[in-house]
């Protein structure tokens, strides 16, 4: 090989460590904020699937929960008027739970 060939394939080397090292850069804050947010989330989970382990009711209205209940997502959210001028809003369940 001669000495053209050694050195292109050098700078090709070089110029791929270097595009990584900065591409790694250039990601690296958004996936702290992924890791971070994937933390809070689990931390989030952990504690109502401890409160729904230990308590077996509905932590808003006291009702027992099945198995299935803990995982049903409110679907819409309504207000209605309290005796106060502030309107409160309050969850409906989907309406293949009632």
């Amino acid at each position: 090989m001669t000495i053209q060939a050694l050195s292109a394939i050098l700078l090709v080397c070089l110029g791929l460590l270097l595009g990584s090292s900065w591409t790694i850069q250039a990601v690296q804050p958004k996936l702290h904020q992924q890791a971070e947010e994937r933390r809070r989330l689990n931390e989030e989970w952990s504690a109502v699937r401890t409160a729904r382990r230990q308590r077996g009711r509905c932590p808003r209205c006291g009702s027992a929960l099945s198995e299935q209940d803990w995982y049903l997502a409110p679907t819409l959210v309504k207000e209605r008027q309290d005796g106060d001028q502030f309107p409160a809003r309050y969850l409906t369940a989907p309406r293949d739970a009632r």
